[in-house]
């Protein structure tokens, strides 16, 4: 009975430490304070599991060049994608900040000074709207989500 015993234990003992291993696999990596360039449909990942895309942009700006009657907007659409799914957000000069729940208290910020002036009388091509975002911490890190 004493080496079942020993089998036993020890093989306890293994698949636990797997467990905890494969735990370790599934947590999400913190995110770090970094600043990034972004053309639009291009993706970085922030940490491990978590992806940032740049999807789209709207401009309807007035022209520099032309008298409007509405101002109109500009706006940059994003979308995270984590092992929780997947949330869009937008920003824009109206709105530089954004602290989408899928990114567990870190925050992203526009870079206003990248933004490009709006356009004269033509239109803009994609890669002409790149932008500058700042990735900050969370300042209390929540812990990791796991599956």
């Amino acid at each position: 009975m004493k080496p079942f015993r020993y089998f036993q234990r020890t093989w306890m003992q293994a698949l636990g430490g797997a467990v905890l291993l494969g735990l370790a696999a599934c947590t999400t990596a913190p995110i770090h304070d970094a600043t990034y360039v972004l053309k639009p449909q291009q993706s970085l990942d922030l940490a491990r599991g978590l992806t940032l895309t740049y999807d789209s942009f709207s401009d309807s700006r007035c022209p520099a060049n032309v008298r409007c009657v509405w101002a109109g907007r500009l706006a940059f659409r994003f979308i995270v994608q984590g092992r929780d799914g997947s949330e869009e957000f937008t920003l824009g000069p109206d709105q530089p900040l954004a602290a989408p729940a899928a990114l567990h208290g870190a925050h992203v910020a526009l870079d206003l000074g990248s933004i490009p002036p709006a356009r004269i009388a033509s239109g803009r091509t994609a890669d002409m709207m790149a932008v500058t975002l700042h990735i900050s911490a969370p300042t209390n890190p929540q812990p990791p989500s796991r599956p």
